[in-house]
């Protein structure tokens, strides 16, 4: 979020977004919308609960057909269908933890049978704080999908590195740690609100990036999106995008003696602490 950066405002920031009532097509006929939100002090700092809602917006305007009599619906029958149009099928719950201080959120994203991908919950929040007035009271919004840890190492030993991309988005300058916090005052020496790095080689032996350039990448891993392309031994070609592999985390609980709300808001806060120790 642009300045000023307090976590008051992401806290305003949700609550203007869960009073929007905003359902966001997210792929094929399945829609979202955030449907809960609650504001709760845990350890003396302010933490966002809630879910994320969906359900299947089908839309009764189409083709409709007769699996009894393998035939398309004729108008008759469709005369039949009263389905009210604020009732949606296959609805499905799952809820989050966002850390308002360390602009952080933390979802479930699967569940037995139903699951709500990163990708999803990206793109539900990126169309709903797109809209303008969300941007003139708070400004654009980038939303980076946080990337599996060991997504950096896939691309750093590729055999043969023969591109890499790295691009920076200086987050808040309030919760940095010391490698990140020299680069991002130096963009703001320069007036930069973004940083892109493009590296090639045509060398057999492809690029061999050095510390500086690893510890680039491990803050734009969290700050942005780092893609690698090269060769492995047998010459075929590599693509890794730390966008392309989110972090997911498997938990087990019982639903007997455990919520998952709760189970969700111990992981996040240990997770929220690896994801910190990442860059020193």
């Amino acid at each position: 979020m642009p300045s000023p950066h307090n976590a008051e405002r992401y806290v305003a920031l949700f609550r203007r977004a869960y009073k929007s009532k905003r359902a966001v097509r997210l792929r094929g006929d399945f829609a979202g919308m955030l449907g809960s939100l609650r504001v709760e002090d845990i350890d003396g700092h302010d933490i966002v609960t809630g879910e994320f809602y969906k359900f299947f917006d089908l839309k009764l305007d189409g083709q409709w057909f007769n699996t009894l009599e393998q035939k398309a619906a004729e108008d008759t029958e469709l005369a039949e269908i009263h389905i009210p149009d604020h009732l949606k099928p296959h609805f499905q719950i799952f809820p989050f933890v966002f850390f308002p201080a360390k602009h952080r959120l933390f979802f479930i994203a699967k569940d037995q049978y139903e699951n709500f991908s990163p990708g999803q919950a990206q793109k539900l929040l990126s169309v709903i704080f797109e809209e303008y007035s969300f941007v003139r009271e708070f400004g654009e919004i980038e939303i980076i999908v946080e990337p599996n840890a060991d997504t950096l190492q896939r691309i750093f030993s590729m055999p043969r590195l023969k591109s890499l991309h790295i691009e920076v988005i200086p987050p808040n300058p309030d919760d940095l740690e010391e490698a990140e916090r020299k680069l991002f005052e130096k963009m703001h020496r320069l007036g930069a609100n973004k940083q892109t790095v493009e590296l090639t080689s045509k060398e057999s032996s492809g690029l061999s990036p050095d510390q500086e350039l690893k510890t680039l990448a491990e803050i734009a891993q969290s700050n942005g999106k780092v893609d690698g392309r090269g060769e492995d031994e047998a010459g075929q070609t590599i693509y890794v995008s730390t966008a392309d592999h989110p972090m997911l985390t498997k938990v087990a609980y019982d639903p007997s003696t455990q919520l998952r709300s709760e189970t969700l808001i111990l992981e996040s806060r240990d997770l929220l602490r690896k994801i910190a120790r990442r860059v020193n």
